[in-house]
């Protein structure tokens, strides 16, 4: 039993190392008290949040909310948006009473065991935590796993969720270093080289305005000279004095 519990701790370590960081203003203006499995029940939120139109729930291994109760936004009055970690196991449609749109951290298959029924607009492996997690499922679960193997339905898959990321949530996915011990940036930097993705610059928007103010100039000359040739030809049949 001890030899299976020691081998288990590497594993466990792992996984730890490799989830989303929590800094400190994630998770912040929540009310939770520990429950039965020694984890934490979120019951309210703080008055800072009521006014909120999108609260966020993040995976956070030392204060690990796995559970949500049915009152728990019942002072939120804007409330529509939740972005739900895939840590939380518990919930039900009442506490998502107010909700329209789920961004869920994890798969499809994961959010199905919740066994919500509400009509929801969800997106899975959303936001930064959710960018994240699947990067460390599925790009590069262990270091040695090569970001150059991948196909093209693969990155395509990425790509799309890398590019729908907020710009505060991309700040936070470049920055996270994987089990490879890579920047994401870097690594996405790499794929869009290898599968070509092309991108507009600056320098084509440029080259586009140049080209529309030759095209401008020209015809611009064009109408004067016309408007030139026509005025001396009715003025030399004295059509116009």
């Amino acid at each position: 039993m001890l030899k299976s519990v020691l081998l288990l701790l590497p594993l466990l370590f792992m996984g730890l190392c490799n989830a989303p960081k929590v800094d400190a203003a994630h998770n912040s203006g929540f009310i939770t008290t520990q429950n039965e499995r020694g984890n934490y029940t979120l019951t309210g939120v703080e008055d800072s949040l009521f006014d909120a139109n999108e609260i966020r729930i993040y995976y956070d291994a030392t204060h690990l909310i796995d559970e949500v109760s049915d009152t728990a936004f019942a002072s939120c009055t804007n409330l529509n948006t939740i972005m739900l970690s895939y840590s939380v196991t518990n919930i039900t449609d009442t506490a998502l009473e107010s909700i329209s749109t789920i961004q869920y951290t994890s798969s499809e298959a994961s959010f199905a065991l919740l066994n919500l029924t509400g009509e929801y607009t969800v997106h899975y492996y959303a936001y930064d935590e959710g960018f994240i997690k699947y990067w460390n499922d599925e790009v590069r679960p262990e270091e040695k796993k090569s970001i150059c193997d991948m196909t093209q339905a693969d990155f395509n898959k990425i790509y799309g969720l890398y590019s729908n990321l907020l710009l505060q949530d991309k700040k936070v996915v470049d920055n996270y270093v994987d089990a490879a011990g890579a920047k994401i940036s870097d690594s996405m930097a790499a794929l869009i080289k290898m599968f070509k993705v092309t991108q507009p610059s600056k320098n084509t928007t440029t080259e586009w305005n140049q080209s529309g103010a030759i095209t401008l100039i020209v015809i611009i000359s064009v109408i004067g000279m016309t408007s030139i040739c026509i005025f001396f030809l009715l003025k030399t049949k004295q059509i116009i004095s």
